[in-house]
């Protein structure tokens, strides 16, 4: 249930358990065979990591509202979305809203939806529904998952592949902070496989970087603003892999705002 909400599989969350019990050098859970149940310092753990988030969160909040003297609205965005919003035009964007300050704030798919259902940002841009009572989601766009193919490989030719033709390849994917990696994760999970990424990076453009040094088949979704794919490699659909649905989500009360309207058109 806990690697479900998080969207990964039950082996990737228990290699997380097991490197943060190699970081806190004690353990953290006894292993039953009715499951993970957590230790006495998993608990203390637990309850006092609860605490520094929520402070550490409170205290980034309060310094942005100090630094911001004038009326903001907030836009989170989930981690490689950006390639998606004309960052180049956004000066002019913002002289469009007179006094009103834009600030944009990446993080986490599931982090921008939590956050976003505590009013923490007046909007955002996520991969997926939030299914909010309150909310108006407008789906924006919808991208396929891609391999990132080499030229000459046994792949290049094909016009679309499947998930299974990836279970024995070298992949390269962006990391765990990615809707992208927990798509691919959960797709070949769904085959009955666990995909061997041997390279994890924070930046789109090193999958093509490494795809070129010959380290594996990229993993990557279509949303680039520009041609910038290197002619000897191709991005081949990967036809039962998880779609990118991107949407753009707002409070049911702020629908009539002009900002609103305004970044529904800059999308």
């Amino acid at each position: 249930k806990a690697a479900k909400s998080l969207y990964i599989t039950p082996q990737g969350l228990g290699k997380i358990l097991d490197r943060l019990e190699q970081e806190a050098k004690v353990k953290l859970f006894e292993r039953t065979k009715q499951g993970l149940i957590p230790t006495e310092a998993g608990v203390f753990f637990y309850e006092n990591s609860q605490k520094i988030l929520e402070c550490s969160r409170e205290l980034e909040q309060g310094l942005e509202a100090l630094r911001n003297n004038r009326d903001s609205f907030s836009l989170g965005y989930s981690c490689g979305l950006v390639r998606m919003i004309p960052v180049h035009e956004f000066e002019k964007f913002q002289e469009n809203m007179g006094n009103i300050k834009i600030l944009l704030e990446e993080a986490s798919n599931q982090d921008v939806k939590n956050r976003l259902l505590k009013r923490e940002f007046d909007a955002a841009l996520v991969i997926g529904r939030v299914a909010a009572g309150d909310f108006i989601e407008e789906e924006i766009a919808k991208k396929s998952m891609c391999a990132v193919v080499p030229k000459g490989h046994s792949l290049f030719e094909r016009e679309s592949i499947k998930i299974a033709d990836l279970k024995d390849e070298q992949l390269i994917s962006l990391n765990e902070k990615y809707q992208s990696y927990i798509n691919l994760v959960t797709s070949c999970d769904r085959e009955g496989f666990y995909p061997n990424i041997r390279v994890k990076t924070m930046e789109a453009s090193m999958i093509y970087e490494f795809v070129l040094d010959g380290l594996g088949i990229g993993i990557d979704v279509d949303i680039h603003r520009e041609k910038t794919v290197p002619k000897s490699v191709k991005m081949i659909p990967i036809e039962d892999g998880i779609p990118w649905s991107v949407y753009f989500i707002y409070p049911k009360d702020s629908k009539n705002s002009d900002v609103i309207q305004l970044f529904k058109e800059w999308f």
